[in-house]
């Protein structure tokens, strides 16, 4: 089952791949109240702290789209998601035109430590300093950082407000980065109702908006939410990536050494549950 994202939201944790059980929505005027410090730190938490029921694999396409000029053909990959003691932790393998692994990575995110390991073409694996920002593939805006999203468990985070966004009551945060690095600020936005990041927009030093990750739609696996697609738009060019899951296996149980670095020089083996969206 696949729905576009329009009353109901979804929530994007670890890589960000899962989703809580909704519950009956409101739409009062107090949803659009601002919230106290102790509220807002609470709402915070409880998003870093959402758990799946189990672990996760995924398999996706990614397809770029121009502002002017045809899409690209679809850039193929999967993606494996669990919770371990040392915090939220992912790996991703795309995928080059004839099948073959071109880039993996993992990333780890947490209170403790936040890290993205990559590798490309079978070489050993290395930390990215840039959290990821490179593209996963030639022609794709697409990066580790969109996947990984380190900025939901940046240090200096401040609530903003609580605001309508596409008829819904969302609270806006503001996520600074204490990196030299890109970017400099996130700000991303979590549904009230359902403690669900639905976008998060990227600025430069110079306060400019840069890239936006807004999420799309969702589809229910075995009475699970998860993500069904979500898009990354640059600001400057208007370019996007479209991002699309078309198989997921839930309520799995990963092995740790799924996420160690260095294993990435070869690819791991998908479970045999997965479905077809």
């Amino acid at each position: 089952m696949r729905h576009a994202l329009l009353s109901l939201s979804v929530c994007w944790v670890a890589c960000q791949f899962g989703v809580t059980s909704f519950a009956q929505s409101r739409d009062r005027d107090d949803d659009y109240a601002s919230l106290s410090p102790t509220q807002a730190s609470k709402a915070l938490a409880d998003f870093r702290d959402s758990r799946l029921n189990g672990d996760l694999c995924l398999r996706i396409e990614i397809t770029h789209k121009p502002r002017k000029g045809d899409s690209s053909p679809a850039v193929l990959g999967i993606i494996w998601a669990a919770f371990t003691a040392e915090g939220q932790q992912m790996r991703g393998e795309i995928q080059d035109a004839n099948g073959q692994a071109a880039l993996a990575f993992t990333s780890t995110k947490g209170a403790a430590s936040n890290a993205v390991w990559i590798s490309r073409q079978g070489q050993s694996a290395t930390l990215s300093r840039s959290s990821g920002w490179q593209p996963l593939a030639d022609g794709l805006l697409l990066s580790a950082f969109d996947l990984h999203l380190p900025f939901t468990h940046w240090r200096d985070t401040r609530y903003i407000n609580t605001a309508k966004s596409r008829g819904r009551p969302v609270h806006f945060f503001d996520a600074i980065n204490d990196a030299n690095d890109a970017p400099a600020k996130v700000n991303f936005a979590l549904d009230r109702t359902y403690g669900a990041l639905v976008k998060a927009v990227c600025f430069n030093a110079r306060g400019e908006a840069i890239r936006t990750l807004q999420v799309d739609e969702f589809s229910k696996v075995d009475e699970q939410w998860i993500l069904g697609g979500c898009s990354v738009l640059d600001e400057t060019t208007r370019d996007a990536d479209v991002l699309r899951v078309t198989e997921a296996a839930v309520g799995l149980k990963l092995d740790a050494s799924l996420f160690r670095p260095e294993t990435l020089s070869k690819p791991a083996t998908p479970p045999t549950t997965l479905k077809k969206l």
